[in-house]
């Protein structure tokens, strides 16, 4: 996982990388390499690139990205904030290599130069934003402002050099005026901007670049924060040999459903069997057993009592004693709150193994997250309103401050807790919280979060560490959507489609990385 930083953070990290031997200049430099690297990889067909400077490092970076892009035959018109003349330290090192080169360093506090950027911005097939990084902690104002305006209304795709310009490395808030970036190149580490929503959108697709600074000072300098990456999915997710059987990969109870609600259990059932649970069984009310064996007959079922369309408080006995065989389950999808359903879900805390608590598994616990802890391990899928309920706040609170409400909620539960949303979030017990990369507004359909529910008990169920199993089943769901998205859009997903696409995700996964040890 890579650490999540805060601007004093990122400043700690390059010094200490100074101190342990990399040059300032050096730091930059590579950082300017990174952004022609992604520039070219990305965007091959561009010619012409306008590189828009501010009065400090971070226009240091796009100084000496411009001489580096020119040098490679690009076209590059240099704009600066201030006066070239002005720059101090290493970026003025790099504004006197870029002028040797000839390039010459237009000033916007020239009218006739302000006049000219839409004109040039017009014309070019691109834009490098290196107006202010990380020590940006106010509003844009005057010129400023207006220049990101005029980088905004240009239609051009723009590419942010560690972070948008407007934008506060220490915050998932819009503090301002911001640029609008199709791509964002984060130096060393992402930064709390790249990961949270609302200031998430403005960053386009977020690459996170080794600038020279080593993985284990930035890990220091962290705030218990990561990014999720590939590599931990893929390291996470069980060895399947050429001479496994079904036993190998867990055995798995959904217990769910209710009258009117079997759909919930189906999704669950089929996310988990398409995340590679070995043998799913549903518990769930008698009467729903031909309708689930009917829609999916790879998962068997176990008829309970019921009451009231729902689990029977008697049925906690016969699930007791079949649960004994099972190596996770998980609890809630559209199981109903009803009085023998709650007391269903009472006597489930007695159960001793790994359990992932969904949907009407938490809303029977409202108020009294502790009711929750257990000695076996326990892991929480919440959405907003759920985490809510929890905590006795309002949703409006929880997402305000989802970083905060996911660590409280996990500590108070003594469980791992996946903060479902736009950047989900993965909070351990302990304070550490991981946030997912992937996800498209297309998973905002009814059933995406049974399909998680579902993944995420395979991977409990094949003997994955809970916090791990969260974040490879938060990742893959996702990810099952990007994929889609490539097909449908952002809109008119249907919740079984995301499980089916979850093996093409995993293929992609295992091709994209090393073999197999």
């Amino acid at each position: 996982m890579i650490p999540v930083l805060g601007a004093e953070a990122m400043r700690r990290a390059d010094r200490a990388a100074i101190r342990a031997g990399v040059p300032s200049r050096e730091l930059m430099e590579n950082a300017a390499e990174a952004l022609v690297g992604v520039l070219r990889e990305g965007h091959p067909g561009w010619r012409r690139v306008v590189v828009v400077c501010g009065p400090g490092n971070n226009g240091g970076d796009g100084l000496a990205a411009a001489r580096l892009l020119a040098g490679r035959g690009v076209a590059v018109r240099v704009f600066t904030l201030g006066e070239p003349e002005s720059y101090r330290g290493d970026a003025a090192e790099n504004a006197t290599r870029a002028s040797a080169v000839g390039l010459r360093l237009e000033s916007l506090s020239v009218a006739e130069t302000r006049a000219a950027l839409p004109r040039s911005l017009a014309e070019t097939d691109g834009v490098l934003d290196a107006l202010f990084g990380t020590g940006l902690a106010r509003p844009l104002r005057g010129l400023a402002a207006r220049v990101v305006d005029a980088l905004n209304r240009s239609g051009r795709p723009i590419v942010a050099a560690d972070l948008p310009s407007g934008l506060s490395s220490d915050s998932g808030e819009r503090i301002g005026p911001a640029v609008a970036a199709s791509q964002t190149v984060a130096f060393g580490a992402p930064k709390v901007c790249h990961v949270a929503y609302p200031a998430r959108a403005s960053c386009g697709r977020v690459v996170v670049a080794d600038i020279g600074i080593a993985r284990g000072i930035l890990a220091r300098m962290g705030r218990r924060f990561f990014l999720t990456e590939a590599a931990d999915v893929r390291g996470a997710l069980p060895r399947r040999p050429a001479d496994s059987h079904k036993g190998d990969f867990g055995r798995l109870a959904v217990i769910a459903g209710s009258r009117g609600k079997a759909g919930a259990a189906i999704l669950a059932a089929h996310g988990a069997l398409r995340a590679g649970a070995g043998l799913v069984t549903v518990f769930c009310p008698a009467s729903l057993e031909a309708e689930l064996v009917a829609a999916i007959p790879e998962a068997m079922t176990l008829g309970l009592p019921e009451a009231d369309g729902a689990l029977a408080a008697s049925a906690w006995k016969d699930a007791a004693r079949a649960l004994r065989g099972f190596d996770a389950a998980i609890a809630g999808p559209g199981l109903s709150t009803t009085r023998g359903a709650v007391a269903f879900l009472e006597d489930l805390r007695r159960w001793s193994g790994p359990l992932v608590a969904d949907a009407d598994a938490l809303n029977a616990f409202a108020g009294r997250p502790g009711a929750l802890r257990a000695r076996a391990p326990r892991v929480l899928t919440p959405h907003p309103g759920e985490a809510a309920r929890l905590l006795g706040i309002s949703t409006g609170a929880i997402q305000a401050d989802r970083l905060g409400s996911a660590r409280r909620l996990a500590r108070r539960a003594g469980a791992v807790v996946v903060l479902k949303g736009a950047a989900t979030l993965v909070a351990e017990p302990g304070g550490d919280v991981s946030v997912n990369p992937t996800g498209t507004p297309l998973l905002a359909t009814a059933g995406s979060g049974d399909v998680l529910a579902g993944a995420l008990g395979a991977l409990l169920s094949g003997g994955v560490r809970p916090a791990d199993a969260a974040r490879a089943a938060a990742w893959l769901h996702g990810a099952a959507g990007e994929l889609l998205a490539t097909e449908l859009g952002d809109a008119g997903l249907l919740a079984h489609e995301v499980a089916d696409a979850i093996p093409r995700v995993r293929r992609r996964l295992a091709a994209s990385g090393p073999p197999p040890a």
